[in-house]
């Protein structure tokens, strides 16, 4: 068989929920197709050769601002870690119900994960200070006068200042889709605390130069987008952020601009538009720019760029910046940085729980080790960028293929959205989508596995659509969210029972000596190529086609030649059918665990089955000395369906 070069080790993290809620169903799709992929890792190059690592995301203002409403209201008597404390542990009961496989769970503000995130973040920080790789910046800040307080993210709300944009809601520096803006870009902004209007006040703070990595980032772009894994609209996302600083003002507002003058490299008039456009070297030009409009009351809007990646903040609910200077006393880090090296603190905390020989650099500073990251498509600027940038001011090294030793650059493969009603699922909005829980009420876990690996929220948004939640749409047809797990329920449980009930009625029990033919093992294998070709390119809804169809053909050659009375087309069907299953339950093991383990143990397959190292091999040259398969009562399933669909 042909086979793909995979690395030594890989590590596999997935999106980190907010420790201010329970898991909906855009976190466990996230989960169930990065647990499809460590699981099949660890069939593949060995379980002790995989490290899948997540946690909750406790610390920032969304977190912190919820609970104090939640406080001020009377509606909990719980301290703030106690209160993260009870979500972690509902999300950490949830991705186990689906049985998602990590070796651990974390919390990165709780312990004891977070005295080792404290000491990395640390570590980041003074290393990239050494570096020379963080600049220090006095900008505005928002600051409630009411309060007395700095106001951090969600703390503040506001209208997006990025052109185009389509977000619901801007906060302090960032908007619902992730872009990034200066607090004092953002259109009438109001506090959340007291809801009146905040002032600014000049705060020191510490940022990245992203634009010191503007020719590594086009570097990045050409290289990965051969790849056959690429996801284009990462790529666009990128090149926007590529783009030169710029920003736009009403022709409506051009007398405003009458002997208003700043440093720009070029302006021109967009009559279809209706603005003119102003476009700078550095966004520290832009940046006077903006502040000599703002004080002309000329309204203007900015575009997507490099603009410096702010690494600390002002909020109490945070990591401590150690105090190596004067500047950095009373900051905290802000969170989506921390948040972008928090799987690094899992990785060390988890070595040290296991008591293990390695160092959390055989795993992220190693070319014999691949790193992924399944994160959602509004991660793309922190994870394409920011987190490059970041690893890249650690290595002290511009190299986007960093040298055995030094920090790697992660695999990034991004996911969109899961849409209900049109809107993007969330635990909130217009239109509430199912919880996860609501969700196995009605369904079984692999039935979900299925369902939401076929999603292909790879390359598009997906429009979640069941008939349990959204009855009137399928008043006359079958529930979509099934169809995937018909593969099992139906059609790979008719297959093994077929078997396993022949071989009982038509053999006494015992395993017929007929081989597969050629051309049966043939299209296994040509099937176990196609498989992991789709798993090296992260199109794991293609893996489910391709197991669909396979598995039709399997079960109506069985229809066909079961009819026939001569024990030697029987034989010769079982023979074939079982290389079909044989090979069938090491690539469903990641999709449906439990029960590809069961079909294993009813046929006296060990462990061995699920290495890919014997995938070519016949049942009889992997178990020559097995002559009889455990016995299968009557009407058994070894995939199940919900007892609401009985």
């Amino acid at each position: 068989m042909k086979t793909i070069n995979f690395p030594k080790r890989v590590f596999i993290s997935a999106g980190m929920p907010n420790g201010n809620k329970p898991l909906h169903i855009g976190h466990i799709s996230n989960f169930i197709i990065s647990d499809f992929y460590a699981r099949y890792m660890r069939d593949r190059i060995g379980e002790q050769n995989v490290l899948y690592l997540c946690g909750t995301d406790g610390f920032g203002s969304s977190t912190e601002e919820k609970y104090r409403k939640l406080k001020q209201n009377g509606e909990t008597d719980l301290t703030l870690e106690e209160y993260i404390t009870k979500f972690h542990n509902i999300q950490k009961e949830t991705a186990q119900k689906y049985h998602i496989s990590f070796n651990r769970f974390y919390a990165s503000c709780l312990k004891p994960a977070y005295d080792v995130h404290k000491e990395v973040s640390a570590e980041v920080f003074k290393t990239l200070l050494k570096n020379g790789k963080l600049i220090k910046r006095k900008t505005e800040q928002f600051f409630d006068e009411k309060a007395n307080m700095v106001l951090n993210g969600r703390q503040v709300e506001g209208k997006c200042p990025i052109e185009g944009c389509k977000s619901e809601v801007g906060y302090a520096d960032e908007c619902s889709l992730g872009h990034q803006y200066d607090p004092k870009e953002l259109i009438n902004p109001i506090s959340t605390i007291t809801y009146t209007k905040p002032i600014f006040k000049s705060i020191v703070n510490y940022y990245v130069s992203l634009d010191d990595y503007r020719n590594e980032f086009f570097e990045m772009i050409n290289k990965i987008k051969e790849s056959p894994s690429v996801h284009k609209f990462m790529l666009k996302e990128m090149r926007d952020y590529l783009t030169r600083p710029a920003l736009y003002v009403k022709t409506e507002d051009s007398n405003k601009l009458e002997n208003v003058s700043f440093k720009y490299l070029e302006k021109k008039i967009d009559e279809n538009k209706g603005r003119i456009e102003f476009t700078f070297e550095k966004v520290a030009d832009r940046d006077v720019a903006c502040n000599i409009l703002t004080q002309k009351d000329v309204r203007f809007a900015t575009n997507k760029t490099l603009a410096p990646f702010r690494i600390t903040g002002n909020s109490a609910w945070g990591v401590p910046v150690p105090q190596v200077e004067e500047d950095t006393k009373g900051l905290t880090f802000y969170v989506w940085p921390e948040s972008l090296w928090a799987p690094i603190s899992f990785t060390k905390m988890y070595l040290k729980e296991t008591n293990s020989t390695q160092s959390w650099k055989d795993w992220w500073a190693s070319k014999d080790c691949q790193i992924v990251q399944f994160l959602g498509e509004d991660n793309i600027y922190f994870y394409c960028l920011a987190q490059p940038a970041i690893i890249m001011g650690l290595n002290n090294s511009h190299n986007i293929a960093p040298e055995d030793g030094k920090i790697q650059i992660s695999n990034f493969v991004p996911l969109k959205h899961i849409l209900f009603n049109g809107i993007k699922a969330s635990s909130s909005g217009q239109y509430r989508a199912p919880t996860t829980d609501e969700l196995l009420d009605h369904y079984t876990y692999e039935q979900l596995r299925c369902h939401f690996l076929s999603m292909n929220v790879n390359n598009a948004a997906y429009q979640f659509k069941s008939k349990v939640f959204q009855p009137a749409e399928f008043e006359k047809s079958g529930d979509p969210v099934v169809a995937q797990g018909n593969m099992l329920t139906n059609i790979f449980n008719r297959i093994v029972r077929s078997v396993l009930y022949s071989v009982q009625t038509l053999f006494n029990g015992v395993i017929p000596s007929a081989e597969p033919q050629n051309n049966i093992i043939a299209e296994a294998t040509l099937l176990a190529e196609n498989y992991q070709q789709k798993v090296a390119e992260f199109k794991f809804s293609d893996v489910i086609i391709l197991l669909d169809e396979y598995l039709r053909k399997v079960n109506q050659n069985w229809a066909t030649l079961s009819k026939s009375e001569d024990l030697n087309v029987k034989a010769q069907l079982i023979a074939d059918t079982l290389h079909a299953i044989k090979v069938c339950v090491p690539l469903l093991h990641p999709i449906a665990p439990e029960g590809s383990e069961l079909v294993a143990k009813y046929f006296k397959m060990d462990k061995n089955i699920f290495n890919w190292d014997n995938i070519e091999k016949t049942y009889s040259t992997l178990y020559p000395s097995v002559t009889s398969f455990e016995f299968l009562p009557p009407k058994f399933d070894f995939f199940k369906k919900h007892p609401t669909q009985i």
